[in-house]
């Protein structure tokens, strides 16, 4: 072959592969631009999780995603407290996300809220106000259920600011239907958008439901009255006595003080403060110590294990949003034990994917696991559904499409 035929051939060669490349940056431009604004791990607890899957998700598909880490805690032991951290985060915040709006230009800003005072004052407002200034519309997300009761106590100037910072939003998603009322008066009814919790379920596969450790009772998450924790201790004895085989194991950090959790949610009343490293002492100095099990925190692979060699799992918490952890176990197959708050009572249905139980009953609580303890048939067909109802329901693939619909109505909104 002469070398002019290679130059032709060389030359038709590079001419295809600049006009795909060219093709390919024209559709990578055409996509709209969306500036996801939030934690990401670690800590892996719900809200860092969540923006995780999500921007590992389809998502990236249709937009063209841009993000800005607001996570300054590697655990949440420190989460929720001011301090200098916070304050030099806050301004360091303000900063990054003026240079994100205006080098990325994005048409829409993704920003889950907080349901504290301290969160809106001190960060949420600001986020809603610059997207404003810059002419981006703003969609926020609230990972939680007890933003309204918390907001009945905010101070009169708080309760305006946040008012005026909902009114801006395009968009205000919660977790489950029955929770549209956290922003009733705030936003408007067709701006509400419900997105229930989303997992991947090839994380939290089991390929075998009927290994168990038979007697193993798993919770997960903050040890801390408002979620259940004190109650689930002092439910140990009643189940020993009546199930010797029966351990309890707490994966988790304990944790002083509450971090927005301040109300029963089902009651409405508010929370007795309890210390949880007393009733961990308590537990130690006691009968029952070889029964308790505290683990601290657990890595990603360590949960999945500690899930899938469970008998049930147990989460008999105050006030919860739709709890990342609940949703793990159910996916993994196991049968839960948990109180109707928040998404709960929308998604679980008592006797099919689970027992409910009131917060703050421990007698009804230790009677939920006594009941499954000794019912191995409904035990295995409540894990059996759970299996396929989170993969039916709620596995990213499904949760990412109904996300994608809600962002590109704002996006298309005048």
């Amino acid at each position: 072959m002469s070398p002019c035929a290679y130059d032709q051939i060389a030359s038709r060669y590079f001419a295809g592969y600049l006009n795909t490349k060219r093709i390919n940056h024209l559709k990578y431009s055409d996509k709209k631009r969306v500036l996801f604004i939030g934690p990401s791990p670690p800590p892996y607890s719900g809200p860092e999780m969540g923006m995780k899957l999500f921007l590992d998700s389809s998502l990236r598909q249709d937009y063209r995603i841009s993000f800005l880490n607001t996570n300054v805690r590697k655990t949440n032991v420190t989460k929720g407290k001011l301090g200098l951290v916070v304050v030099l985060a806050f301004f360091r915040f303000i900063a990054a996300l003026v240079y994100m709006l205006i080098r990325h230009r994005p048409v829409l800003a993704y920003y889950p809220v907080t349901p504290t005072e301290l969160g809106w004052l001190g960060r949420d407002l600001w986020c809603i106000l610059m997207c404003r200034l810059f002419r981006v519309k703003t969609v926020i997300h609230l990972r939680g259920s007890h933003f309204r009761p918390n907001f009945s106590q905010f101070s009169a100037f708080a309760k305006r600011l946040v008012r005026s910072g909902c009114a801006m939003v395009s968009a205000a998603i919660v977790q489950a239907d029955c929770l549209r009322d956290q922003f009733e008066g705030l936003v408007p009814k067709e701006r509400i958008k419900t997105l229930y919790q989303a997992i991947d379920s090839n994380e939290y596969d089991n390929p075998d439901l009927s290994n168990y450790q038979k007697g193993k009772i798993l919770f997960v998450g903050n040890m801390t009255k408002a979620k259940g924790y004190c109650d689930l201790v002092r439910a140990i004895a009643p189940v020993v006595n009546k199930h010797p085989e029966a351990n309890f194991y707490f994966a988790g950090s304990l944790r002083k003080g509450e971090r927005g959790v301040f109300f029963n949610q089902i009651t409405g009343q508010h929370l007795t403060y309890e210390d949880p490293f007393v009733v961990h002492d308590e537990i130690m100095c006691g009968l029952y110590k070889n029964h308790y099990h505290a683990l601290g925190v657990v890595g990603a692979n360590e949960k999945v294990e500690l899930l899938r060699s469970s008998d049930i799992f147990v989460l008999p918490s105050y006030s919860e949003g739709f709890s990342r952890a609940l949703l793990e176990a159910m996916c993994i197959g196991k049968p839960v034990i948990c109180t109707a708050v928040g998404a709960h009572r929308e998604v679980i249905q008592d006797k099919v994917h689970g027992l409910f139980v009131q917060p703050g009953d421990v007698a009804g609580l230790a009677n939920c696991i006594c009941h499954l303890l000794g019912n191995r048939q409904l035990r295995d067909r409540i894990a059996h559904t759970n299996y396929q109802r989170v993969r039916a329901d709620f596995d990213i693939v499904g949760i990412a499409r109904q996300f994608s619909t809600i962002l590109e109505t704002c996006t298309n909104e005048n």
